[in-house]
């Protein structure tokens, strides 16, 4: 059997997979968000790998495995958070994550100086405030006793192989979400680590998703009731992973993953660079395969923001069609419009998903002129709204594929261990 971990932004989960990449069990764990000041969001590494304690044993206690069936573990976790890291591989201040945005003036500047087409070109993406080269900038600026004490610089990915082997090491799909990496060359950037003031050596090895980085400690066996000494493979990206879990692997399909951010992820077979569209490339899993990333900021947050404040319950059948919602609740303030006294909180949550499926289809049509998306998978909470696979469908003319797990990241973490071994 397969052990993964999928450690998200909110929750870690833990799953069993077979080794026909079957899901046998799964449980989750919520993972502490610090919300310390407007802009500033952060979490403690130490939370990432108690998540992952907790998780295994919550898993262990449902399914009360024989250690000695588990194979190979792999990791699927969230990109671009990071936290620094002493000499003896203590954090020096808790992790800054991807919805922190206290470099955005910083990330300007640098965008004023370079232009933002030449980050793009690099990395796959814009530079802006939650970006780790800004961040670290700011690092520089503000926190110069940490930055005087760094010996590295560690993301989620990274941080949790190196708990679990004593190593550390991350694949590419994670690598490009830090923008320190040139997924063009394939390796660390250069002349941004220039920019950022940051070594090479600082940062973790990048090794192919499906590549053993280091095996599992004595110590992290009788902690989690593992075989020492299997192998723990690179994994990815939570959104790559789920489009290969999800069967999202041919030219043209698209994943829309319906989690507290909704993301789509289209599969190409070279980067595609459409700058100022909110889409950016990257590398896939897949030798020789590339991903094209947008998404929907407040997706699952506006879906869960209306079943809690309208009362909702259960899955809707049917709505209002003339209520319209704004949903753009990430920089403005949401609108409501058409209401009246027979207005009931379905027929607004129903106008809330019809919003949404507009918007992604909204997102599609700024790449139709370069490519063709053909068939859109969806997984995520949002696929378990009875009516929303048919809204997307209706508003973006695509098929859409609901896949037999809803679980696509972990899957695809256990199909590259399975690959493996």
């Amino acid at each position: 059997m397969i052990l993964v971990f999928d450690s998200g932004t909110t929750n870690t989960k833990a799953f069993l997979f077979n080794e026909k990449a079957e899901l046998l069990a799964g449980v989750s764990h919520p993972t502490k968000i610090l919300h310390k000041a407007p802009g500033v969001v952060e979490q403690k590494a130490e939370h990432w790998w108690n998540a992952v304690v907790k998780s295994a044993e919550k898993l262990h206690d449902s399914v009360h495995w024989n250690r000695k069936e588990i194979s190979a573990v792999a990791i699927s976790s969230q990109g671009g958070t990071f936290v620094p890291l002493d000499i003896h591989l203590k954090p020096l201040s808790p992790g800054i994550t991807w919805l922190d945005n206290r470099a955005a003036s910083i990330a300007g500047r640098l965008n004023s100086k370079y232009g933002d087409i030449y980050f793009y070109r690099k990395t796959g993406h814009q530079f802006a405030g939650w970006s780790p080269p800004a961040s670290w900038l700011w690092f520089r600026e503000k926190k110069t006793a940490i930055v005087s004490k760094l010996h590295r610089l560690s993301f989620v990915a990274d941080y949790l192989n190196f708990r679990l082997t004593g190593k550390f090491y991350l694949d590419a799909t994670s690598a490009q979400m830090t923008c320190f990496y040139n997924i063009v060359k394939d390796c660390w950037d250069k002349e941004i680590l220039n920019i950022s003031g940051l070594k090479e050596e600082s940062l973790p090895r990048v090794i192919p998703p499906c590549s053993v980085g280091g095996t599992v400690t004595e110590e992290v066996a009788e902690l989690l009731d593992i075989p020492s000494g299997i192998p723990v493979v690179a994994g990815g990206h939570d959104q790559y992973c789920a489009s290969m879990g999800a069967g999202a692997v041919n030219r043209g399909d698209c994943l829309l993953s319906c989690g507290t951010a909704w993301a789509l992820l289209v599969m190409t077979e070279t980067p595609v660079f459409i700058p100022h569209t909110g889409w950016f490339p990257g590398r896939h899993l897949q030798k020789n395969r590339f991903g094209l990333m947008s998404s929907v900021s407040n997706g699952g947050v506006i879906l869960d923001w209306m079943r809690k404040n309208l009362r909702i319950k259960g899955t809707l059948d049917k709505g209002e069609e003339n209520i319209k919602v704004m949903p753009d609740f990430a920089g403005k303030k949401g609108v409501i419009r058409n209401i009246s006294l027979s207005t009931t909180g379905e027929d607004i949550f129903h106008a809330g998903m019809k919003a949404l499926s507009m918007t992604v289809n909204e997102r599609l049509e700024k790449i139709n002129k370069r490519m063709e998306v053909k068939r859109l998978f969806m997984v995520g909470g949002g696929s378990r709204e009875r009516m929303l696979p048919g809204m997307i469908e209706k508003y973006t003319g695509l098929k859409v594929i609901l896949p037999e797990t809803n679980e696509a990241a972990g899957r695809g973490a256990a199909l590259l261990a399975i690959e493996k071994t």
